[in-house]
């Protein structure tokens, strides 16, 4: 059967819907917001309404069960994650999965395994690897623009001091981690769409500047299948806001920062450095649902399957494992 368009329903439209994803589901080409659903009625509605959606529900079987929608956006809470992902498959809908998809490896396997069984597509919302700047930087790493990629440094900051309304973030069981699996599962994803698997890791993990169940500060060292060595730096206690990528290689280096403005240095031996600009478009998600909604309506398969979750959560398990236990961790 073809697809003309693709309706959306999105099940937890609060702040990610709001703010990060919410517009690119309606402004794109093909692609049309029908409902969304909130636990809470009058909020419910008052998300409808902004985004000029049909109807709203407050409960999700309700909203997977509308005829009118064939394609699903779950933006929950990471625990629920499998269960919602698991109902809009039984009901054949097509499936885009907030980050980290689940609170652990097993969680976001599960979520592989179910829409598998019902032959529907699983996409993780991994949207940073569609920006302009993280384009032009795998466009620069394929040419060998800065040689073999010797060591890359990411760095991420930001002031966090907990959300009375979605208490859940700093809830070890409900979330699966903050600084790390919540923050800074992005930028494991990028390392390894850049750079990448990674074999095995050793990592620290602090909750000592906030005193909650979950990680405020992590530091994780990689090596590469290729050999090289990365590390990520994350944190969710200072007002200073970074986001950077350092990439080091036999011939040259590429800088962004910050990556989320799309400023990218590229240095290469010989030459003068060179600073590009990559705007982005829109939203966050802007560029992955502009690239997800035309394979969709082709029958394509998904451009960040659920398998890309799994890895990136076998390697924040490793990550936690090794703060735990003061030890290396094979990914696997």
């Amino acid at each position: 059967m073809t697809i003309e368009k693709i309706l959306w329903g999105v099940i937890g439209a609060g702040n990610v819907f709001e703010y990060k994803s919410g517009p690119a589901l309606y402004k794109t080409p093909n692609s049309e917001l029908i409902a969304v659903m909130r636990t809470n009625a009058v909020k419910a509605e008052e998300t409808a309404r902004r985004h000029n959606a049909k109807r709203w529900y407050i409960d999700a079987q309700s909203l997977v069960t509308d005829p009118e929608i064939n394609a699903v956006y779950i933006a929950s809470p990471h625990y629920l994650h499998p269960e919602h992902v698991a109902l809009a498959a039984r009901a054949q809908k097509i499936v885009l999965c907030e980050k980290p998809v689940g609170v652990n490896t097993a969680q976001a396997q599960q979520a592989v395994d179910v829409c598998r069984a019902h032959n529907v597509p699983l996409t993780v919302a991994y949207y940073r690897r569609f920006w302009g700047i993280v384009q032009a930087m795998q466009k620069f790493l394929c040419a060998g623009a800065i040689g073999e990629v010797v060591t890359a440094r990411a760095q991420l900051s930001d002031l966090f001091t907990g959300d009375g309304e979605r208490a859940w973030l700093t809830a070890l069981a409900k979330s699966g981690g903050d600084a790390l699996a919540n923050s800074g599962a992005h930028w494991i994803d990028l390392i390894r769409f850049l750079l990448g698997e990674v074999t095995d890791v050793m990592a620290y993990a602090s909750s000592k500047f906030s005193g909650w169940d979950t990680d405020d500060t992590t530091l994780v060292q990689m090596r590469l299948a290729n050999g090289a060595l990365a590390s990520l730096t994350t944190t969710r206690r200072t007002p200073i806001v970074t986001n950077e990528l350092d990439i080091l290689g036999t011939e040259g280096r590429l800088y962004a920062s910050p990556l989320s403005e799309g400023r990218l240095i590229l240095q290469r031996r010989g030459f003068d450095p060179e600073i590009l600009d990559y705007p982005r478009t829109g939203v966050m998600h802007t560029e992955l649902i502009a690239a997800l909604v035309p394979r969709l309506l082709c029958g394509e398969s998904s451009p960040v399957p659920g398998e890309e979750a799994v890895a990136v959560w076998k390697i924040m398990a490793a990550a936690y494992r090794s703060s735990a236990e003061g030890v290396r961790v094979a990914v696997k």
